[in-house]
C-alpha cells in the first residue's frame, strides 16, 4: 500500500485454438516459458534485462495487487458471512479472463507473525497459500514482498494483530537492532514455508519468480550507507536460507540521488518503483483530462552507478480517482518507454466487497463492478505484452494512438484493434480490418461487431471455426460516485440481471447462429428475434449453422471449464435516477439531457416535463430515448428554452412502469400533467439572454470542479471556502503558505463543468478574436501578487499569461487573442515526487479554439529572497467569458 495512501488517508479465455482441447497459444508458451534447464525460472542479465531461462526472452508480466487474505478485506468477507476460498476462486477466475500475467501483494506481515518475527500457520497464510494455488493454476506468475508493515485495518481502525513490527515505526524497523533481527528471522522462514497446496516452498515454486523486501521502506533514520548494509543483511539471509531467484528493492520512496545510489550498491537483482500519477484519496472523481499526467515516466536514477544492471519493476500503479477508463493503456505503454518489465495495480477489488469500494476508495477495478476500466486494463496488459522496451510513442496528444492501439479522453474511449482482436471500452464506430480472422472480442457496448443495449461486459472467443463462447457479464449501474467515503453499508454501483438483445456479426458465424447456455446457475434459453438473440448474464455456446462441436458446459480450455461464470447477485435498492443539470442555456437553444434510471428492469418509458419559474404547470411531457454511448446508457432528449424568455427553467422526469409513474426528482407518485401532482422539487437550468457572459467558474457552485495539488513534499497549500466581497456570495481561498526547501512553484485548477462545454460549443465558431476571461478575485495580504493564469483546453494544452492582482475585490479581463503556449501543470502532483511538474503539451502550431475550453490553471511562482514561509494567497469569486464585441 502506497505511503502517500496513508498519509492522506489516514496520516478471456485468451486465443483459443482450432483444437479446443488444447491450451491456448499464450498459455502453452507461458508454460514453457516456466520450464527452465536450470532451478530458477528467470535470471537478470549484465544489461539488467530478466529473461526466462527455459529460452532467454524478456520478461513482460502485467497485472494487479489482491489482499483478500488479509487485513480489511478478509475482515469483511468474513464479516458478510461468505467463505474467502469461494471468494478467492471467483475473482482468480476474473482475472484470468482479464488476461493479467502478474500477481504481487506486500504480505501483512503484523498477522503471520509473532512478536519476534517467527511465521505463524494461522488462516491468513492457509488463505494466501490457497490463492497462490489457484493462480499458479491459471498461469499467474508471482513476485512477493514479505514486509509491509502497515497495520491490518485500513480503512478502517486497525485491530489488534501479533506481528513483531506493531512495536516499530517504519523508519526504526530499519536501524533497530531487535526490529532487524526479527525481520531477518521472518523473511528466511517465509522463503522456506511450503505451501500444503502445492507442496513446494515459497524460494523454490517456480511460480514465484522473484522477491521485494519491504514495502516502500523508509531510510530517514540513518546515513545512505546504513540503507546499503541493512538491504545485504536482508539479502544474506534470504540467501541464507536457500533462495536463489532474483531480489528486488524499493528506490523510489523517498527517493533522492544518495538513496538511490544506495539502493543501487546493494546485493540486488532489481528495483522497484510505484506510479499515481494523479495523486491519492481526492475523495470525489477527477474532473478533466488526466492523460498528460501519463506521458513518460522518467528514471532519475537512470545513469547512476550500480542502477544499469538492476532489473526494474512497478510494484504498485493507479490513476488514482479517475473514472473516464483512459488511464492504464497510456500508463503501460509509458511504463514500457522507461524499461519496466512488470507492473502490478493496486488494488484489485474483491468480488464480494466491489459494491461499495470500501477497501480503497481513491482506486476502483472490477470486472463487474466498473466494466470499462476492466476492459481498458484488458487492453493494457496487451500493450505491456506487446510494446518493447524504450517504446517512445511522442508527446501528448500524439500519444493517444500507437501501434494497435488508441486511448481518447473526448471519446472516453480505450481500443484495441489487431487482426485477431477487437476490444473496447465503450460503443464505438471503429471498424475490425478483417472481421474474418478475429479469435477475440471483448466489450462494453456496441461495436461493429456486437450491438448490445446492456452496460456489462461481455467476450466473445472463437473455440473452432463457427464455433464461439460467449460470456455475459450482467449490468453495472453507477449510483454514487466510487471515490467518495466507502462504506459496506452503500453500493457505488448496482448489480442487475436484466435481459437484453444481441446481435453478433462474425463472418464464421453467419446470421443463423444459435445460442445454448453454458453456466450452471440459472440457464437462459435465449429467442430469437430477426438478427437479435435476447441473452441474460452467464456463458454461451455460439455455433454456425451446420458447425459441429463436442464442445459442452463440462468441457475443460486452459483450465477452464467453459461453464464457469461468476457473477454477483441483483442488488437491492429503491429506483434511483441519475441527473447532472447544465449551468446555464441561452434562450432559444437546447440543451441535451441524460437521465440514468437505475432500477431492476427497464422503465416502459421515460417523459420530461418542463416548466419556468411561476407557471402553475408544465409544458407536455417529452418522450425520452434510451440509448447507449461511450459513457454507458441512458435516457436522452435535447430540452429547449423558449426564445425571448429568462430565468430559471425547472424540469422533472416521470418513469412509467406498468400503468404507474413516479416523478423524480423526489420519488413522488404520479406525473407533472395529473390535476393533483404536488411536487416540489426540481432539477434547475439557468436560462441566460443572448449573449450573455458564460460563467465558467463560481465559487458558490463549483466547488467539486476544483483541482488541488495535493501531495508536494515539504510546500503547504490552502484551499478553502469564505465569505466573498458580498454577505451573499462567497469565495474560493487558495494558495502557498510554504513552498519547503525544494518546491519553487505551485498550481491549482477550475475545471468546466460539461453542461458549460457544451454551450460553448453550441455558441461559438472556436475563434479566440473579442474573447476574454474576466475573472473576479483580490490578493489576500499587503501585497499584490503576480499569477500565472492560464486556460486549459480539452487536448490538454495551456495558454495562459501573467496577471498581478492587488488586495482590492476588482474585475480582471485578460483578452483569450495572443495568449501563449505554457505549460501544463500535472494536477493533482504525480507521486513518487520526483515525476515532472509539468508538460508542454501540443504542437506550438497548432491554435487554441474556444470550443474547447476546459478548465483555469493558477500558478504561483516563488520569487528571488522570497523565504520558504513566505504566503501567496487569492480569493477568487468567479470566472466569465465574455465578448469585448458586444455579442456577450
Amino acid at each position: 500500500m502506497p505511503a502517500l495512501l496513508r498519509a492522506l488517508g489516514l496520516c478471456l479465455l485468451l486465443a483459443a485454438p482450432a483444437n479446443a482441447q488444447r491450451a491456448p497459444a499464450r498459455v502453452q508458451q507461458r508454460a514453457a516459458d516456466r520450464q527452465p534447464p536450470t532451478a530458477e525460472p528467470v535470471v537478470v542479465d549484465r544489461n539488467g534485462v530478466m529473461r526466462w531461462t527455459a529460452n532467454g526472452k524478456e520478461v513482460a508480466l502485467f497485472g494487479v495487487n489482491y489482499a483478500a487474505p488479509f487485513a480489511y478485506d478478509y475482515q469483511s468477507i468474513k464479516a458478510m458471512g461468505l467463505d474467502p476460498k469461494r471468494a478467492i476462486d471467483a475473482d482468480v477466475s476474473h482475472l484470468a479472463r482479464l488476461g493479467v500475467d502478474a500477481y504481487r501483494i506486500h504480505v501483512w506481515d503484523k498477522e503471520v507473525t509473532d512478536s519476534l518475527g517467527n511465521l505463524l500457520e494461522n488462516e491468513h497464510l492457509d488463505l494466501f497459500d490457497y490463492l497462490l494455488s489457484r493462480l499458479s493454476a491459471r498461469g499467474i506468475t508471482v513476485i512477493l514482498t514479505p514486509i509491509a508493515w502497515w497495520g491490518p485495518g485500513y480503512p478502517a481502525p486497525d485491530h489488534p494483530s501479533p506481528g513483531f513490527a506493531n512495536r516499530y515505526s517504519k523508519p526504526q524497523m530499519l536501524v533497530d537492532s531487535v526490529a532487524r533481527r526479527a525481520s531477518v528471522r521472518y523473511v528466511a522462514q517465509f522463503v522456506q514455508h511450503v505451501n500444503p497446496y502445492t507442496q513446494k516452498s515459497y524460494g523454490e515454486d517456480p511460480n514465484i519468480i522473484a522477491m521485494e523486501v519491504f514495502n516502500e521502506p523508509w531510510h530517514d533514520l540513518a546515513p545512505p550507507v546504513e540503507t546499503t548494509r541493512y538491504i545485504n543483511e536482508m539479502v544474506a539471509s534470504m540467501r541464507g536460507a536457500g533462495y536463489r531467484r532474483p531480489i528486488f528493492y524499493n528506490i523510489s520512496e523517498h527517493y533522492s540521488p544518495a538513496h538511490g545510489a544506495a539502493v543501487c550498491a546493494a546485493n540486488i537483482q532489481g528495483v522497484t518503483a510505484q506510479w499515481y500519477p494523479t495523486g491519492l484519496v481526492r475523495g470525489e472523481a477527477l474532473p478533466g483530462n488526466p492523460l498528460p499526467n501519463v506521458d513518460r515516466y522518467p528514471l532519475p536514477w537512470r545513469q547512476t552507478p550500480g542502477c544499469a544492471s538492476k532489473a526494474h519493476m512497478v510494484y504498485e500503479f493507479d490513476g488514482a480517482d479517475v473514472t473516464v477508463p483512459v488511464m492504464y493503456p497510456a500508463m503501460a505503454r509509458a511504463f514500457r518507454g522507461a524499461g519496466f518489465q512488470w507492473a502490478t495495480q493496486f488494488a484489485y477489488d474483491p468480488l464480494a466487497v466491489a459494491y461499495s469500494n470500501t477497501e480503497y476508495q481513491t482506486h476502483f477495478l472490477n470486472l463487474v463492478y466498473s466494466p470499462a476500466k476492466a476492459i481498458s486494463f484488458l487492453i493494457a496488459g496487451e500493450v505491456f505484452r506487446r510494446t518493447p522496451r524504450g517504446f517512445d510513442a511522442g508527446t501528448y496528444p500524439a500519444s493517444e494512438r500507437w501501434g494497435d492501439f488508441r486511448v481518447s479522453y473526448a471519446d472516453r474511449l480505450s481500443e484495441m484493434v489487431t487482426d485477431s482482436v477487437f476490444a473496447y471500452t465503450g460503443s464505438t464506430t471503429t471498424v475490425p480490418p478483417h472481421p474474418e480472422t478475429l479469435v477475440r472480442v471483448a466489450g462494453v457496448g456496441s461495436s461493429r461487431v456486437v450491438t448490445y443495449t446492456g452496460t456489462g461486459a461481455y467476450f466473445l472467443d472463437r473455440l473452432a471455426r463457427g464455433v464461439w463462447r460467449l460470456e455475459l457479464y450482467p449490468d453495472a449501474d453507477p449510483v454514487e460516485d466510487p471515490h467518495s467515503r466507502g462504506s459496506l453499508k452503500r453500493s457505488v454501483t448496482r448489480i442487475y440481471r436484466r435481459e437484453h438483445m444481441i446481435g453478433i456479426e462474425l463472418p464464421d458465424l453467419g446470421a443463423r447462429y444459435t445460442m445454448l447456455p453454458l453456466n450452471d446457475e440459472s440457464p437462459h434459453l435465449p429467442q430469437r428475434s430477426g438478427s437479435m438473440l435476447s441473452v441474460r448474464p452467464g456463458a454461451y455456446l455460439l455455433r454456425a449453422a451446420g458447425a459441429e462441436t463436442q464442445l459442452n458446459a463440462s468441457s475443460i480450455i486452459a483450465g477452464r471449464r467453459l461453464g464457469e461464470f461468476f457473477a454477483p447477485k441483483a442488488s437491492d435498492g429503491p429506483t434511483v435516477v441519475r441527473h447532472s443539470p447544465p449551468p446555464s442555456v441561452t434562450a432559444g437553444g437546447r440543451f441535451n439531457a441524460r437521465f440514468d434510471v437505475i432500477q431492476a428492469t427497464q422503465p416502459d418509458s421515460v417523459l420530461a416535463f418542463v416548466r419556468y419559474v411561476g407557471w402553475q404547470g408544465y409544458r407536455r411531457g417529452q418522450k425520452l430515448e434510451y440509448g447507449c454511448g461511450s459513457t454507458g446508457c441512458g435516457w436522452s432528449g435535447s430540452i429547449a428554452a423558449d426564445t425571448g424568455r429568462t430565468g430559471a427553467l425547472q424540469y422533472v422526469v416521470s418513469v412509467h412502469d406498468g400503468g404507474k409513474a413516479v416523478t423524480y426528482p423526489g420519488a413522488l407518485d404520479g406525473a407533472p400533467n395529473t390535476w393533483d401532482f404536488t411536487g416540489t422539487q426540481f432539477w434547475t437550468t439557468r436560462v441566460d439572454p443572448r449573449g450573455s457572459l458564460i460563467v465558467l467558474f463560481d465559487a458558490d457552485r463549483d466547488r467539486s470542479r476544483v483541482v488541488n495539488p495535493g501531495y508536494v513534499p515539504g510546500a503547504t497549500t490552502r484551499s478553502e471556502w469564505i465569505a466573498g466581497s458580498t454577505p451573499e456570495r462567497g469565495a474560493w481561498l487558495m494558495g502557498v503558505d510554504a513552498f519547503g526547501p525544494t518546491a519553487t512553484a505551485m498550481a491549482f485548477r477550475t475545471m468546466l463543468r460539461d453542461g458549460t462545454r457544451e454551450r460553448l460549443n453550441a455558441e461559438s465558431n472556436g475563434s479566440l478574436d473579442g474573447l476574454s476571461l474576466r475573472v473576479r478575485l483580490r490578493a489576500q495580504g499587503t501585497a499584490e501578487i503576480p499569477l500565472a493564469l492560464a486556460v486549459i483546453l480539452t487536448d490538454g494544452s495551456a495558454w495562459g499569461t501573467t496577471v498581478r492582482v492587488s488586495t482590492a475585490w476588482q474585475d480582471v479581463d485578460v483578452p483569450l487573442q495572443g495568449l501563449a503556449r505554457v505549460p501544463l501543470v500535472l494536477l493533482p502532483r504525480p507521486f513518487p515526487s520526483f515525476l515532472p511538474w509539468d508538460l508542454t503539451v501540443g504542437s506550438p502550431a497548432t491554435a487554441p479554439d474556444a470550443r474547447m475550453l476546459d478548465g483555469v490553471q493558477w500558478g504561483f511562482s516563488r520569487a528571488a529572497g522570497m523565504a520558504n514561509n513566505a504566503s501567496l494567497r487569492l480569493e477568487i469569486e468567479s470566472v466569465h467569458l465574455i465578448d469585448s464585441r458586444g455579442t456577450r
